[in-house]
């Protein structure tokens, strides 16, 4: 396929490319915010804040009500209607901000009756807890701007806006000495900047959202209520199982190790966003495709997407293991500990990043199958945890996630085969793990000499040349096929 205009996978390599064009800012930022947390809130501090964090983020999984997925569907059908889109994303708004400020309302209230978390979790959860709304409501805007293919909202909000006014929020606080609330108050600054912003990029997007004729409809928001129930479902059990883990650490271990593992969870953090940068076109294209191939005829569009993205995921874990000790010493020598965590937590999100693209097919097709294995995970992952907890610490936890992950990938990749007739061969994405083979044994070679630099160097360009030969050898490419203009 001919990489034109109207060529959908060049259509979503650029949007990945204006995505990752403010990846930096957003990886800079994300390292200077870790920086303040580290050294001056300290383990104990992060570990209560990134608890209310990922029970906030959980929050906002239900309060989103699927809509950052369904919004596109929405908004097609009711153009075709001919209503306003701008009517369309305002009757989203308000459900989503009506179920949020109720499960604000229900977790503030819980925090303050309720004190049994570890640290000052509880009061971190009561500051968070009105950010529900503010994270809900931003990932419906954006998602609205996106819906014309508008990418550099989300760009800005995602990797400038928001990073950077919740570092100098937290820095700031510090400085007027706000204690350990100090994160708390950042956090807020970063979503409602962000929020602001991604509420003027959709107007503009949608050349205004004729605000004065609206009015709320009980015939039409009831339905799309009940269209977005299922997917909130499989949001809120998906939020659960990359959460899970920190939780457990925290009831097990205390706030103090929670802080130490969630720094390893943060430094894993750009792996994930490698794939949530293709995210903005992929998902609504992925739609397209399946509304019109059908499951059968899907699979090479799912598989080359899942290539490309292993492809850049890989040199971010071979860069991990030469230089994610010193990173993390740089941090606070606390966290050194968290090394080992970190590495099996970068591996768990490869695979999870890269191969939950077979996820959209149950998002779109079969909502409760993707359900079921989402719980299946989710038990497995508890299990394993709390068995390997008590013997390995965090690093156990980490494995924990490692093997819920991995086994994950496999059953997805089974379901897909049999009852929807998606089948990829694996040699179809061998070429990105032989190369990252390559790159760590390289790394791994030289890992005796002082610093990071060499074994970081020999690391990446042994990956590089490795899957460069790869792609010549058997007449491969890393372009995105397959999917529907």
């Amino acid at each position: 396929m001919s990489a034109t205009p109207r060529d959908p996978g060049a259509m979503i390599v650029r949007g990945a490319q204006a995505t990752a064009a403010g990846f930096a800012g957003r990886l800079a930022a994300r390292l200077l915010f870790l920086f303040v947390a580290g050294r001056l809130y300290g383990p104990a501090a992060f570990g209560a804040y990134v608890l209310a964090v990922a029970a906030v983020e959980l929050a906002v999984s239900v309060g989103s009500l699927g809509m950052k997925k369904v919004i596109f569907q929405l908004l097609d059908a009711e153009d075709q209607a001919g209503r306003p889109p701008g009517h369309v994303l305002l009757d989203a708004a308000l459900l989503v901000a009506l179920a949020s400020a109720l499960l604000a309302g229900a977790m503030m209230t819980a925090a303050a009756l309720l004190p049994a978390l570890p640290g000052d979790a509880e009061r971190a959860l009561f500051l968070l807890a009105p950010m529900v709304a503010g994270q809900s409501l931003l990932d419906l805007f954006l998602a609205a701007t996106r819906w014309r293919h508008a990418i550099r909202y989300e760009v800005v909000a995602r990797s400038l806006v928001e990073p950077y006014a919740l570092l100098a929020g937290a820095a700031f606080a510090w400085a007027m000495g706000f204690g350990s609330d100090g994160l708390a108050f950042g956090y807020g600054c970063g979503t409602l900047a962000a929020l602001a912003f991604a509420a003027w990029g959709a107007r503009g997007v949608f050349r205004g959202l004729r605000l004065r004729s609206w009015r709320p409809e009980g015939r039409i928001l009831r339905p799309m209520l009940g269209f977005a129930a299922a997917n909130t479902a499989t949001d809120l059990l998906n939020a659960l199982y990359t959460r899970i883990d920190l939780w457990l650490v925290g009831l097990l271990m205390g706030a103090g190790p929670a802080g130490v593992y969630g720094m390893a969870r943060q430094v894993a953090v750009p792996i994930r966003q490698v794939r949530q940068s293709f995210d903005g076109l992929l998902i609504p294209l992925v739609a397209r495709t399946l509304n019109e191939r059908g499951s059968r005829g899907s699979g090479e569009a799912l598989a080359s997407a899942t290539r490309l993205i292993l492809a850049i995921q890989l040199p971010l874990l071979v860069a991990i293991l030469a230089a994610g000790r010193p990173a993390l010493a740089w941090l606070g020598r606390e966290f050194e500990a968290a090394y080992w965590p970190l590495l099996a937590l970068a591996a768990a999100e490869v695979i999870q990043a890269a191969f939950s693209i077979g996820d959209l097919v149950f998002v779109y097709l079969r909502p409760r199958l993707g359900l079921g294995l989402t719980l299946a995970s989710i038990a497995i992952g508890i299990v394993a945890a709390l068995l390997l907890i008590p013997l390995w610490g965090l690093t156990g936890a980490a494995v924990s996630v490692l093997i819920a992950y991995a086994l994950r990938a496999a059953l997805r990749s089974l379901v897909l085969r049999r009852r929807f007739h998606l089948d990829v061969p694996a040699s179809h994405q061998a070429g990105p793990f032989v190369a990252a083979a390559a790159g760590l044994g390289a790394a791994l070679a030289v890992r005796g000499a002082d610093g990071f630099v060499l074994p970081l160097v020999a690391g990446l360009a042994a990956y590089a040349a490795a899957l460069a030969a790869w792609l010549a050898l058997r007449h491969e490419s890393l372009s995105l096929t397959g999917f529907s203009r």
